[in-house]
């Protein structure tokens, strides 16, 4: 016998349940995504990248960004191009870093075909925005050398200054050494600041250093 005024209730309970249900699967392929992907890149890490590939596909198939990523770089070292553009893509979309900067970089390179001659500098800035190490570097030095196909043209610019100011943190030594002179010179939208040129020169001259030594070694 039903009570007056439940006829509703029963569907929407209902569908809170499937709701409920629906969130907890959700939740558990994410966490199996998770594990997938901690288990592949632990094994790539170790130097097993056969043992990688297996975990890393499954989560990347399961939507996991960085296992995206990781996995469409893989296949980008392995020159299977098609298939590593895939799963990059799926990975930016998704706005991770690494899946950024993969696909910034197979479309700089030419080994994929960008969908306009923007989008390698687009990804590339994404990605440093994002304060990644490699797509810093690689837009601070674009910047030096005033490259036009990653957005870098204005070598002038603010974001030409602060990303030379991250690569040279890095210990990138082409950035180090452009930074001295721009503190110097008034380069990259810096302004000139003869201690900061002093601080940087210092800092290029213990990396040279440290590098001849353990050449001599």
């Amino acid at each position: 016998m039903k009570l007056p005024g439940t006829e509703k209730l029963v569907p929407v309970f209902r569908h809170i349940l499937m709701t409920c249900s629906l969130i907890a699967c959700m939740a558990n392929a994410h966490a199996d995504a998770d594990a997938d992907y901690q288990r592949g890149r632990d094994a790539y890490h170790t130097g097993d990248l056969v043992g990688s590939m297996e975990p890393l596909k499954k989560a990347a198939d399961a939507g996991h960004a960085r296992a995206q990523a990781l996995y469409g770089a893989i296949l980008d070292d392995a020159e299977l191009d098609d298939e590593a553009v895939k799963y990059l893509k799926m990975s930016a979309a998704q706005n991770d870093p690494d899946g950024q900067y993969g696909l910034a970089k197979m479309y700089f390179t030419g080994e994929a075909k960008a969908p306009d001659d923007a989008e390698a500098g687009r990804l590339m800035h994404a990605a440093a925005a994002q304060d990644h190490r490699f797509a810093v570097i690689t837009l601070a030095l674009a910047y030096v050398r005033g490259d036009t196909r990653l957005g870098a043209g204005d070598s002038n610019s603010p974001t030409a200054g602060q990303m030379l100011i991250k690569a040279a943190e890095y210990g990138e030594v082409q950035a180090v050494e452009a930074l001295s002179s721009a503190y110097r010179k008034g380069l990259y939208g810096l302004a000139v600041d003869p201690a900061k040129a002093d601080y940087w020169a210092g800092r290029l001259a213990g990396i040279l250093g440290t590098q001849k030594k353990g050449a001599r070694k």
